[in-house]
């Protein structure tokens, strides 16, 4: 493995109630093992009220990898690097990977905060080649959310 680092960031998108949403799908290239370093959650709650907590479930998909609203470009952590980037990344999906196993993470994101998870269990957090991580999250209400991650490939 090259460990080659890459940041990427889903789109801002507002939830729907009671719905789950894959924010994020990181999808490793064939034969290519990517490993999830770091993970940052935002939630900004609608103005004027309190929200509630968002739940987040990390699942993966080795089949049938859904319908994504855009598909946001990696960016290298060291620019000078030459290897081409090889994941693929998927944001605010239309439609849900159909698919998924969870991989044993869960957590709650508080309304209006954010959470960064730093240096991720790699065993929860390897994705073998061909195969993606979603990062998806339901809530009763309606906030905007968005996802950031770092991996290495």
């Amino acid at each position: 493995m090259a460990a080659q680092g890459v940041t990427v960031n889903s789109t801002e998108a507002a939830l729907v109630a009671n719905t789950a949403k894959t924010m994020l799908q990181i999808k490793a290239a064939t034969n290519v093992r990517v490993v999830l370093k770091d993970l940052i959650l935002t939630d900004k709650s609608a103005a004027g009220g309190t929200g509630a907590t968002s739940k987040v479930r990390l699942t993966r998909s080795t089949a049938n990898f859904g319908t994504a609203g855009s598909s946001p470009a990696g960016t290298k952590t060291n620019p000078s690097n030459g290897e081409t980037i090889n994941t693929a990344f998927g944001a605010n999906f239309s439609v849900e990977p159909t698919s998924p196993t969870d991989t044993g993470l869960w957590f709650e994101l508080p309304s209006g905060g954010s959470i960064n998870l730093i240096d991720l269990p790699e065993n929860y957090c390897q994705i073998p080649g061909g195969q993606s991580l979603n990062i998806e999250l339901t809530n009763t209400g309606t906030p905007t959310v968005m996802v950031s991650a770092r991996i290495e490939e």
